[in-house]
């Protein structure tokens, strides 16, 4: 046992050392560009009662930055699901995922937020 703790230490290190750097995928100018996208794009539902409620949408970043198999993954309101849907579909191409450089397709998911603001 005491030749298998030393080995398994040694193991350990170089596997760690040979972990791969991933990076996430992301919306082409970050956060503030995406939200601004968002801001541009989502329209209120006209006649809609609701003061707000979050829409979780999942999808694929493919390799090219395209996005695919869009989903909803929780909605509130059946209009504002479907809108929240057909602005992710509008959303032009993403920087994909990277491991060790190389893109690569992966899965990411972004909550929506409806807040109705009273002027």
């Amino acid at each position: 046992m005491k030749k298998i703790l030393p080995i398994l230490i040694i193991l350990m290190v170089s596997l760690s050392a040979k972990a791969q750097k991933l990076a996430p995928p992301h919306f082409r100018g970050g956060d503030k560009a995406f939200h601004e996208f968002l801001d541009q794009n989502l329209k209120w539902p006209k006649d809609s009662a609701v003061k707000q409620g979050i829409v979780k949408v999942s999808f694929y970043v493919e390799s090219n930055g395209l996005l695919s198999d869009i989903k909803l993954v929780q909605g509130f309101a059946h209009e504002f699901d479907k809108e929240a849907l057909r602005v992710i579909n509008l959303s032009p191409r993403w920087v994909p995922a990277t491991r060790d450089g190389k893109f690569i397709k992966s899965k990411y998911s972004v909550p929506i937020l409806y807040e109705s603001i009273e002027l």
